[in-house]
């Protein structure tokens, strides 16, 4: 089950990705894949030619991805199902950016043929006055980060988590405060033109913002709530995926709106003078301009922001990213190790152990108050924190008996249920000789005198 969702999520997500990719075809601010043309590049037949191959690169990329994930979901066997994932994003990532830098050179050579590259065109970087545009005030993310940090009142055991989710959703607003960079959004020198692309930008990056906020109050209320007074463990399922949902619907269609609107009010421009920043863009999706003092710059089109590679913050940030990259299939076999079932239960000194990788579980035998052997699991389990794979479960889980910690493996029963003389309530093992053995040792040590 684990991989059919992991899986099922990335191959459903592919046809967002290609029409988001495909979008990039479409004029806006004068800018195609990455390369900016005056108006009559529009209606250059090499240029439609290439923007037709384009979009059927970028079909067969998302087809041949979506083909790898199906064969990579089939071969995939435990202990290498996060590591296949993992390749696949990488894959994914390279395999786009490769797709786009080349299609985004073949603009440009047809760019320079037709002498319409710099310094053919005059070149600038105009900065028009934009109206006040009225910003989400810091209260809203204020609100929600009060929200989601209120359960910690009621919860204790994960009085951390909704804190941390409180923090996270105020910064969400320092974020849409100072993460933008208030540069016009100039195409030519209709100063009117530049004031409405800035006003709908800022006004969209704001909003992206306090949806990120609100979903984590939505997110910490929805856990705490369903915990407290449900016992079915598909309130939580199904209210989490209605959420991921929703804020990718939202965001997407925020992204979509802004293009739309950046085609829209760029329609007539390119006739005269336009602004040409192609060579400051490696491949069409990298920043670099060492005479540019910004890290954090505004991407070309849409709502997002990158970052000036020629700045030292510009540079580390790559170094990372390209790190992280080659690390996720590694990141995906320690995932993998994490979800591998729990170890056999044992004593030694005097304690109980339950051990998984990166947790162990240690219960001191003089405070076990009582030991009994499930043949079933409960129903209604809901995961709150913790590991919930096909052949793990642990961390915290409420169940029809209250919170509960558990280390087991849900495929093979029986399985211990243990209760400390503070109430607290353990679910181990995985498989007959492991939790039946288990609780004879218990058993027959609290018989002994």
């Amino acid at each position: 089950m684990t991989a059919l969702i992991s899986w099922g999520t990335c191959i459903v997500l592919l046809p967002v990705l290609y029409a988001l990719n495909v979008n990039e075809a479409k004029f806006k601010k004068n800018i195609v894949v990455g390369v900016t043309f005056p108006m009559a590049g529009r209606a250059d037949p090499e240029v439609l030619r290439l923007l037709k191959g384009y979009k059927r690169a970028q079909l067969l990329v998302c087809l041949g991805l979506a083909a790898l994930a199906v064969l990579f979901a089939a071969l995939c066997w435990p202990g290498i199902n996060f590591c296949l994932l993992f390749l696949w994003v990488d894959l994914l990532i390279v395999g786009e950016f490769a797709c786009t830098a080349r299609w985004n050179g073949k603009l440009k050579a047809v760019k320079k043929a037709r002498g319409w590259a710099v310094p053919a065109i005059r070149t600038a970087s105009v900065t028009a006055a934009a109206e006040p545009v009225r910003r989400v005030r810091i209260w809203w993310f204020v609100a929600a980060a009060i929200l989601a940090a209120v359960p910690a009142i009621f919860d204790r055991d994960l009085w951390w988590m909704y804190l941390l989710d409180g923090v996270m959703a105020f910064c969400c607003g320092l974020g849409a405060k100072y993460l933008y960079r208030n540069r016009a959004e100039a195409v030519d020198e209709n100063e009117a033109v530049t004031a409405a692309l800035t006003r709908v930008r800022r006004r969209a990056w704001d909003r992206v913002w306090l949806l990120c906020a609100w979903t984590l109050a939505a997110l910490d209320l929805g856990i705490w709530l369903s915990t407290r007074f449900f016992s079915d463990s598909q309130v939580l399922f199904w209210l989490t995926i209605a959420l991921a949902v929703g804020v990718c619907a939202a965001a997407v269609a925020i992204e979509f709106r802004v293009r739309h609107v950046q085609e829209k009010l760029t329609a007539a421009s390119g006739q005269g003078f336009y602004v040409d920043e192609d060579d400051k863009w490696l491949w069409g999706q990298l920043y670099y301009d060492p005479n540019d003092s910004r890290t954090i710059i505004n991407a070309r089109t849409g709502v997002n922001s990158t970052v000036n590679l020629a700045r030292p913050g510009g540079k580390a940030f790559m170094v990372l990213s390209l790190v992280l990259l080659l690390a996720l299939p590694v990141m995906g076999l320690v995932l993998d190790e994490m979800c591998a079932a729990p170890q056999p239960l044992r004593v030694e000194g005097g304690t109980l152990l339950a051990e998984s990788w990166g947790k162990d579980y240690a219960l001191p035998l003089e405070d076990i108050a009582d030991a009994e052997v499930l043949d079933a699991l409960p129903k209604g389990m809901t995961r709150v924190l913790g590991t919930g794979a096909d052949s793990i479960l642990k961390g915290a889980f409420t169940t029809p008996f209250g919170r509960a910690t558990l280390c087991l493996d849900p495929r093979t029963g029986p399985w211990l249920k243990v209760t400390m003389t503070d109430g607290t309530v353990y679910l181990l093992g995985g498989g007959a000789s492991d939790a039946l053995g288990m609780y004879e040792s218990l058993s027959e040590g609290r018989r002994a005198p």
